[in-house]
């Protein structure tokens, strides 16, 4: 029996993987991603933030020299 054609988007996951992982498989590891994708996102909110917040400091010190 032949699996699935892996899709240009699939091509990241382990081709072991895409053939043989159940429905609870593939939905656990579905959700691990997606927890790690709002951390990052999180992350990079909070980064940026910090970025504007340093570029407003660095601004205001070389005005007021």
């Amino acid at each position: 029996m032949t699996g699935p054609v892996p899709t240009p988007a699939l091509d990241r996951l382990r081709p072991e993987f895409i053939e043989h992982a159940s429905i609870d498989a593939i939905r656990a590891q579905y959700e691990r991603a997606q927890a790690q994708a709002e951390l990052w996102s999180d992350r990079a909110r909070d980064l940026f933030l910090l970025l504007c917040q340093r570029e407003d400091q660095t601004a205001t010190e070389e005005t007021s020299r």
